[in-house]
């Protein structure tokens, strides 16, 4: 016979915790240039 988890029994997430150091990364290579657009062109 199976029993259903509740949500109780499942492991807490932090994420607070994920999305801060998901938000220093995406600062970091916003400050070192990464993933700029511009629409001028490099080819002609």
């Amino acid at each position: 016979m199976r029993y259903n988890t509740s949500d109780n029994d499942k492991k807490a997430r932090d994420n607070q915790a994920t999305h801060e150091a998901k938000n220093e990364i995406r600062e970091k290579n916003r400050k070192a240039g990464k993933h700029q657009f511009s629409k001028k062109t490099d080819h002609l």
